[in-house]
């Protein structure tokens, strides 16, 4: 009797257990494809390549046959677009994807056969560039500009990274803008403005690419902060000496009389009591009126051209502003301000320059000499001072 019932209970045990397989096989039946699943090939030499706020993204075409479509998905599968492969005879996909902001973006790829099989994805991350990498780009700055003749002559810094030329438009003589034909690789720092009308500013804007890009973006146009400078006619202005510092008639305003020859200069005094007096200042007056006032880029200092000895001018330093000058103030370094422009002229040319980087606007200039290359004597001997700059109000 009980080995009857311990073979009636394992048959029961048997019959449920078989009973429960058999219901969780009805249950994952239907995941279960018959013959397994059909994963077509993968997207293969997957590449990407950077461009301005889009990306080039490029794979090549599946050679199963049965291989007829494509999904190319990012931003986490929120956005995607369909591939035909019959659009690509060449073998190659090419796409762009473009409206994408200055970030990384994972891109993933999936084939679909006819048959509506999908393939495992295939990956690539990538990141566009754009407003936010342009404004991190370094610009050109201008060294100078200056008219000769009729055109005028642009000096540039050097070209920054990743930039690939600079572009400029002026003023011509007509006071239109014109594009100028040539621009300027990375390497060069001049280039000429044909018929430009002086005293205005103009405007430049360089390209960038990224070393690893495909699209070249242009900056903004900047306007130049200075007019295209020129020769200006001081014949008018007045100009006085510290007290005492007048040898004979070199009197202090033929400095600006553009003629430099011997008997038309100044020259400080010669007297015992006075002539290793330091400073020697000459206080300019340039008599213009409220707004028109220029803006000073470059003075050239012309000395004796004929001997290096007698060329004497050795520290200067000069000063811009809207309030006259006093020749006689010993105190200027504290009462003229900031100085505009200062070196130590050597004597081994009979002209040399003083530039700004940025014109300095006023009225009134002082020059003020410190010492003399003449140790014994203290002599200063100016044979003309020739000024360049343009007028602020009128440069637009």
């Amino acid at each position: 009797m009980r080995k009857i019932k311990y073979y009636l209970l394992a048959s029961t045990a048997f019959l449920l257990a078989v009973a429960a397989c058999t219901s969780q096989d009805d249950i994952y039946k239907k995941y279960v494809k018959a013959g397994g699943y059909n994963y077509p090939a993968m997207p293969i030499n997957l590449s990407s390549v950077s461009g301005y706020q889009r990306l080039f993204i490029e794979w090549e075409k599946p050679m199963d046959p049965a291989v007829k479509t494509a999904i190319l998905y990012w931003d986490n599968y929120s956005s995607s677009r369909s591939i035909d492969y019959s659009d690509y005879p060449s073998g190659i996909v090419d796409l762009i994807v473009d409206s994408l902001e200055d970030r990384s973006y994972t891109f993933d790829i999936v084939n679909i056969d006819s048959d509506g099989n999908k393939s495992l994805p295939a990956e690539i991350t990538a990141s566009a560039y754009s407003d936010s990498w342009m404004v991190s780009r370094s610009e050109r700055t201008v060294n100078s500009a200056e008219m000769s003749g009729d055109s005028a002559i642009i000096m540039v810094s050097k070209g920054t990274d990743e930039m690939i030329a600079t572009r400029f438009r002026y003023k011509n003589e007509n006071n239109e803008w014109v594009d100028c034909d040539k621009v300027l690789s990375p390497d060069e720092r001049t280039i000429s403005f044909p018929k430009a009308l002086k005293g205005k500013r103009f405007q430049y804007s360089s390209s960038f690419c990224p070393e690893a890009g495909r699209d070249t973006v242009w900056s903004t146009w900047i306007t130049s902060t200075d007019g295209i400078s020129y020769q200006l006619n001081a014949k008018r202005w007045s100009v006085a000496a510290t007290s005492g510092q007048v040898y004979g008639e070199n009197t202090p305003e033929k400095i600006f009389d553009e003629k430099i020859l011997s008997g038309y200069r100044w020259y400080s005094s010669r007297s015992d009591d006075s002539k290793l007096i330091f400073p020697k200042i000459l206080a300019i007056d340039t008599q213009t009126s409220t707004g028109d006032e220029y803006a000073f880029t470059k003075f050239v200092f012309c000395e004796n051209p004929a001997s290096n000895t007698l060329r004497y001018i050795k520290s200067v330093v000069m000063y811009v502003g809207s309030s006259p000058f006093d020749p006689d103030d010993t105190d200027f370094s504290n009462d003229f301000g900031i100085p505009f422009l200062s070196t130590v002229l050597s004597t081994s040319t009979a002209q040399q320059t003083l530039s700004a980087t940025q014109g300095s606007s006023g009225r009134y200039v002082a020059v003020v000499f410190t010492d003399s290359w003449n140790t014994a004597d203290g002599y200063i001997d100016l044979w003309e001072l020739i000024p360049y700059g343009y007028i602020p109000s009128q440069a637009d």
